[in-house]
Parts: C-alpha cells; structure tokens; sequence
C-alpha cells in the first residue's frame, strides 16, 4: 500500500476528511441524507482502494465497508413494506412521502451485495435483524420492483415526448402523496437504476434470485434511467438552461417555479454520475466479484442503438445545466444565490460543492476515460474546460472557507426546512465528494464514481 506521504492531493483529502466525517456520521438523517451519506464513504473507500493507499494507514483510519455496511442495515431495518428504504422513523413511513428519495442508497446496496459474492467475503453480511428482508441483496431488488411496478407516475395524458416515454419509462413522481417531479429526482432515481442494471451485467451468477427479464433487464434499466432525465428536462429546465424545482403532474403547474440553486447540483451531480457508470461499469462492483470469465462484452451499454441516442441527449442536458449555474456564479464569493436569478435570496454554500464535484469528474473523464472519449460524445473546448477547472478550485476554495472548526460545512440549505442557511448531512456529504472528486483528478489515477 502507498503511503501519504509525499502525496499531497490524498494527504491533503485525508485532513479534510478528518475533520468533515465526524459531522457527517453524526447527523440525524431522512431517506436521501442516508442515501447522500453512503454514497460519499463508497466514493472515498474506492478512490483509497484505487490509489493503492491504506485507510488504515498511521494517519487515517477509516473503515468504510463498515461504515457502508451500517448504514445500509439500518436502511433496511426502516424499509417500509412496499420496499421503500430508509423511510421508517416513527411509525409506518407516512411522515416520509418520498417516494424517489429513498432509492438514493442503491448504489451502496449494489456494491454490497457484489462484496458479498466475492472472495473478500468468507459469509455473507448478517441479516439486518429487524428488517423483513433476508439479505441485502432481496431489500434493494424490492426498492426497485416499487419504483418500477408500483411508483405513482404521470398520467397518460402528461404533456410528455411519446418518442422517449414507454409504458414502464413515464416520468416518475418524486412523491407519494402527490404526483409531482423534483429536480432532485434527477439524482435520487437515474443512479440507482444504472447501478442495477451493472449489478446484473457483471454478477450473472448473483441473478438468479432476482428478475431479469422485461423491464428489468439490464438495458431495459439503463433505459429508463436516461429517460428519466430526458422527460424531467422536457418539464423543468428552461430554455436558458436553469432548472424549476417542482412542478405537479396532476394539475398541470409548476408547485416551485425558482431556479433553486442546490437543485441545479441535484441535477448536475445525478447525470455524470449516470454517465460514469456507463463508462466505466467495472468500477461500480467489487472487482474480486467479476470472473475472468464474465462476459465482458455486455459492459458496452453505451453502444446499444437505442441507448446512445438517450446518452446523448442526458450529456447535452449537464452540460446546457452546468453552464447555465455558471453564469450565475457570484464574482467575489465563487459562491451562489439559492436561488440562481433572485439577489435577494440568501448566498448559499451547497451549490458550489456539487458543481465542483460535477466539474473535476467531467474533467477526469475527459482526460482519462477511454470508452467516454469513443462514445463519440460532442467535445467541449480546451479553454472551457481551463475555465471549468478555474471556477471548480474557486468553488472549492470558498466551501473550504466556510467548513468551521467542528467540520460543518456552514450556509448550506440548513436542515430541516431547506429554506435558508444553515447545516446538513447532504452538505456534508458534498464536501466530502467534492475532495474525493478533486484528489481523484489531481492525482490522474482513473477511477469512476
């Protein structure tokens, strides 16, 4: 294993994350905060697994598998009976009516379960005691027959392209007790669902518990994960580029027309996400649990006639976001409005994390990813990437500034209204990527998400 010392970007992540984590793991957390919280310790624990350095080193130790394997379990523990995770707090999940919020730790779930099928795993992980479920793998498989079979959607009527929706591929509603789209939605859902259809592509010999076939099949999944964000755009982004908060399927009206700045990241952070896993799907499974023998040509998703077309419109649809919050970056702070266009709403934190974190994954994967450079994606100029970059590390800088002694990451939309500034897990969470996304790049080590 390599040591710290000497290299500056991962020594650098390992103070920040010292003094972010304990913050992090600290919160009380709804659905997607958990969900936020595990995806941030997977996206540590693989780029230290990647760099070849030990988290158990003299200066670190962090045990995340651990880490991602309680907060896991207690996702399942609180999974309500139609499979949404994370959603029990005190009573039968009413008072949490996401319905797309707590697909947010999938990914996490997906990864487990490949640790379990390799030979890092001598047994299984325990059975989350408390929870209906027997395994991990049966608790994730019901959180997406929900999402699938049983998630309010738009009606038929919806003013939605019938050339991109299929019957099992409307837009899906963000909540339960309304049928409505989030901009949020965009990170919530399409990752949990590119995750599923890797975990079926590479771990064949896991699938056979779990259905394959139709509309869970793994192009099927890829699919409807690119056409979730394709029939959001198509409501909520404006021409300029911005996105709408919320607008409601039943009536026929925007809920929250502004141009909320954090769900701008939402939407940012949620496709290059999307993205990565279709790049690089080995990275998003245990590689100990892929045989040699797998069939390593079922990882071209990308290249199926009917998804590269989808691919194409989800990757014009970041950039035209990104560039969009761009333009409304604040010239002395490098911080944003929390509402993109109003000078009048506060100057909030969380924004510039999540674009940060957005732009130095763009940046690796143009610099470093292979099969994303063969997708034949339309190019973004080396100058805007140079400028991308600039406005990244001013971004970061600014968060840096307003991480307290304590680690919280202070004028991030404050829990629990979301509505003017303060602290959260998901701000937390952000900081943490935004580091692990920066040393990744600094260190050009390839590594998805």
């Amino acid at each position: 294993m390599t040591a710290l010392a000497g290299n500056a970007p991962f020594a650098e992540l390992a103070v920040r994350l010292n003094l972010l984590l304990p913050p992090l793991l600290s919160t009380q957390r709804s659905s997607w905060e958990q969900g936020v919280c595990a995806q941030a310790l997977l996206e540590c624990h693989r780029l230290f697994c990647e760099a070849g350095i030990s988290p158990h080193s003299q200066r670190l130790y962090y045990d995340f598998p651990l880490w991602l394997y309680a907060l896991a379990h207690d996702s399942l523990v609180r999974q309500a009976a139609g499979g949404r995770l994370s959603v029990l707090l005190n009573g039968n999940g009413a008072s949490d009516a996401g319905a797309l919020d707590p697909a947010c730790i999938g990914e996490t779930l997906y990864w487990l379960c490949s640790l379990e099928a390799s030979n890092l795993m001598f047994t299984a992980f325990p059975p989350p005691r408390g929870s209906t479920c027997r395994s991990f793998l049966e608790g994730v498989e019901k959180m997406l027959q929900y999402i699938v079979e049983s998630c309010p959607r738009a009606p038929a009527n919806a003013d939605i392209d019938a050339s991109v929706a299929t019957p099992s591929g409307l837009l899906l509603s963000h909540r339960t007790d309304a049928v409505q789209i989030w901009s949020d939605s965009v990170y919530m859902l399409p990752p949990f669902l590119a995750s599923a259809a890797v975990f079926r592509t590479l771990l064949p010999s896991r699938t056979h518990d779990i259905k394959v076939s139709g509309d869970y099949a793994p192009q099927a999944l890829m699919r409807m994960a690119l056409q979730q964000i394709i029939l959001a755009a198509q409501i909520l982004q404006a021409p300029s580029g911005e996105w709408s908060h919320i607008y409601d399927l039943g009536t026929c009206a925007f809920k929250r027309i502004a141009w909320w700045g954090v769900g701008n990241g939402w939407v940012c952070c949620g496709i290059v996400r999307v993205i990565s896993t279709i790049v690089s799907p080995m990275s998003f499974v245990s590689s100990a649990s892929v045989h040699a023998d797998s069939d390593l040509g079922a990882l071209g998703l990308a290249t199926d006639g009917e998804l590269l077309p989808l691919l194409l419109q989800a990757y014009e649809i970041l950039l035209r976001t990104l560039r969009a919050c761009l333009r409304h970056i604040l010239p002395v702070s490098s911080l944003f409005h929390d509402v993109l266009d109003d000078p009048n709403s506060f100057v909030e934190t969380n924004l510039a994390q999540m674009l940060a974190y957005t732009v130095y994954r763009l940046l690796d994967l143009h610099a470093h990813s292979a099969p994303f450079r063969a997708l034949g994606l339309p190019p973004v100029a080396q100058d805007e990437l140079e400028l991308w970059e600039s406005h990244a590390d001013a971004m970061r800088a600014a968060a840096v500034k307003k991480t307290d002694m304590s680690g919280f990451v202070r004028d991030v939309c404050g829990s629990p209204t979301f509505d003017k500034p303060g602290t959260a897990a998901e701000g937390q969470a952000w900081a943490v990527m935004m580091d692990v996304a920066r040393a990744q790049h600094l260190s050009h080590t390839p590594m998805a998400l």
